[in-house]
């Protein structure tokens, strides 16, 4: 019982220091540094980031060192933030200060929309260096509102198709090109006795990115955004690229009998699934570009015991080449008294110099150059894939509001799960959108 107190205790005051320290962060936010006497002095820049790590540090450190350098006499002050706090009110918060930040870091999707049309982003093309986008990959830098607004750091790709060179060697199968094929592999090896992907979707999300790539591939970027867009009926036309879903589920592509019980997953959990994979318990798991770590700590810790492959969720025959992507990187403040010399410092943080040492640590560049940036096989080939897809698309929830997301996983996880058809998820996605339009949301 004493013990039971003792923990219960120090749970309490972890909560209240954790608390302190998020009403300090935003005191300092909110009231723009007044508790450190007065406005930025001249010549500086203010870069408010997320990058907490030592390693991280060092590298933005040299940076900020080199540009110091050649610029005198700007020096630039890192304002450097709780990630958590940051990405859900800090970033807005940072602007209701008299010290806002110059240099911003942010997650493309609605949170630039949100920050262009508040006023908070400036157009960064007419300050651009000749050749600079040229160096990315077509898809990583986005044109919206007539100008270019973000510039990457890196990227997650969110679905990639992992896959055991074993299993598909000993089959006799190759890496799909098409949606028709994939599906087809997955049918060869169910009937083989293999479980062709093993998925957990307890949580939503993972299936629910998936489901977004397919319907982009199927609409591409402007129909889908309309399906996300407050009160907008949903037809089942509109929902073609989900026929996929049900097809998975009907022909029990996420089940075996006697390894994984239909609708398993469900209640499975992500990480429950990449152990399984890794286990070699099923031939093909679809998760992030991030499962790269969890594939080279699995071997290191020699337990991973057959080589990995990789592909892109294929588009269908005459569909989309495109792929669900959330990209972090830079915004300027348009209120900047050193716009030029803004954005020339992220052509220095973003060139071949400092994104190979970001790689270094494990950060998928947008870069052109980024798969000379790894020796690592897997690496390459995602870096590979990045630079062959034309398109990318958010995350919905990175890409549109968090309530309108969370609809369209629920009804993603509905589809896996055989508790709703495409008409009646049609309907319910339609129902949803109108009450949460009520709501104003």
């Amino acid at each position: 019982m004493k013990k039971l107190v003792a923990t219960c205790w120090r749970a309490a005051r972890a909560r209240r220091r954790h608390a302190w320290w998020l009403f300090l962060a935003l005191a300092l936010l909110l009231t723009g540094g007044r508790l450190r006497l007065g406005s930025a002095p001249p010549n500086v820049l203010r870069i408010a980031h997320t990058f907490t790590t030592a390693s991280e540090r060092a590298i933005l450190d040299d940076a900020v060192h080199e540009f110091e350098q050649t610029h005198p006499p700007l020096r630039i002050e890192q304002i450097i933030l709780n990630s958590d706090t940051y990405q859900t009110v800090g970033w807005r918060l940072q602007f209701q200060g008299r010290q806002q930040p110059d240099i911003y870091f942010h997650w493309q999707g609605s949170r630039v929309e949100y920050a262009i049309k508040n006023g908070w982003a400036m157009n960064l093309e007419p300050y651009l260096s000749p050749g600079f986008v040229a160096q990315f990959v077509p898809a990583s830098i986005k044109r919206q509102h007539g100008g270019i607004y973000h510039l990457p750091q890196s990227v997650d790709i969110s679905n990639l198709v992992w896959y055991n060179r074993d299993v598909f060697a000993r089959l006799g199968l190759e890496e799909p090109a098409t949606l028709e094929a994939w599906l087809a592999t997955c049918q060869r090896l169910r009937r083989a006795g293999v479980l062709p992907l093993v998925q957990g979707d307890r949580d939503l999300w993972p299936m629910g990115n998936l489901g977004a790539e397919l319907l982009g591939q199927t609409l591409g970027p402007a129909r889908l955004d309309r399906l996300f867009a407050p009160g907008v009926p949903v037809s089942v036309t509109d929902l073609a690229g989900l026929k996929t879903f049900v097809h998975m589920e009907q022909e029990g592509m996420f089940d075996l009998p006697g390894l994984m019980e239909r609708g398993a997953i469900g209640g499975f959990g992500d990480i429950d699934a990449k152990v399984f994979f890794l286990a070699g318990k099923a031939a093909q798991h679809v998760v992030g570009s991030w499962f790269l770590a969890d594939i080279q700590d699995a071997r290191q810790r020699g337990e991973l015991h057959f080589p990995v492959g990789v592909f892109p969720v294929p588009a269908a025959r005459g569909e989309i080449n495109a792929m669900v992507a959330v990209s972090t990187g830079w915004l300027v403040n348009p209120a900047t008294r050193y716009p030029a010399a803004a954005v020339a410092f992220l052509e220095l943080l973003l060139s071949r110099k400092y994104q190979a040492r970001f790689a270094g640590l494990g950060n998928l560049s947008t870069r052109r150059d980024a798969p000379e940036f790894t020796a690592a096989p897997l690496a390459r080939r995602a870096l590979e894939i990045l630079a062959a897809t034309p398109v990318t698309l958010p995350p919905p929830d990175t890409g549109y509001r968090p309530e309108q997301a969370y609809v369209f996983y629920d009804l993603c996880g509905k589809l896996l799960t055989g508790k709703l058809t495409l008409p009646a998820a049609a309907d319910y996605w339609t129902r949803e959108k109108q009450a949460l339009a009520r709501q104003g949301l």
